[in-house]
């Protein structure tokens, strides 16, 4: 069987078996997504990669638990997502044992493809960096909803499935994310 066509509990049973070569690929298919996850549930690039990294560690010293009968991809999703999670925890305690606020996260936004007139990619980026930013604020049981399945493009039964909701509970999640950005991205107008 060609490494490219086996599948993830393959790879991680001969990860598990000592074969690191295994681990790696695992680690090729998911660095991607699982770091575009991370920026968008986390908003700084750099912080992401850091994110994404530690899971990946986190992955290799726990990879027994790992069921392989769902994809390698959402057990390493939730890993990311609570590595986001524990650095957001230990920036607001930074921020309320400093009272100062985070520095600038330095996020720099690619350029509209067409070429515009620089105010109108000026006022796009500044709209883009606006709405990542109040992503990133949202509480995370509606943040992460709605980036699983507006941004990763989970349906909402793969989303509730791998949040451990109800549909239900994640169109409700859904509905609230949606509000309360439209009111934060009115707000900062």
């Amino acid at each position: 069987m060609q490494d490219a066509d086996a599948s993830d509990g393959d790879l991680a049973a001969r990860a598990l078996a000592g074969e690191d070569r295994a681990f790696t690929l695992l680690m090729r298919r998911t660095k991607q997504p699982l770091y575009r996850f991370a920026c968008r549930h986390i908003g700084n690039d750099d912080l992401a990669y850091d994110m994404v990294q530690q899971a990946f560690v986190s992955a290799w010293r726990s990879l027994r638990s790992y069921d392989p009968a769902y994809p390698f991809e959402t057990w390493m999703r939730t890993i990311v997502r609570n590595k986001c999670r524990d650095e957001q925890r230990k920036a607001r305690v930074r921020r309320w044992i400093t009272l100062s606020p985070v520095a600038n996260s330095g996020v720099q936004l690619d350029a509209p493809h067409e070429a515009a007139d620089p105010e109108r990619v000026t006022t796009e980026r500044d709209e883009l960096e606006r709405a990542r930013e109040a992503i990133s604020a949202l509480p995370d049981g509606l943040k992460t909803p709605l980036i699983l399945t507006a941004l990763e493009g989970l349906t909402m039964s793969e989303a509730a499935r791998e949040l451990g909701l109800t549909e239900k509970a994640v169109e409700n999640r859904l509905y609230r994310a949606r509000k309360r950005l439209a009111e934060t991205l009115k707000r900062t107008r």
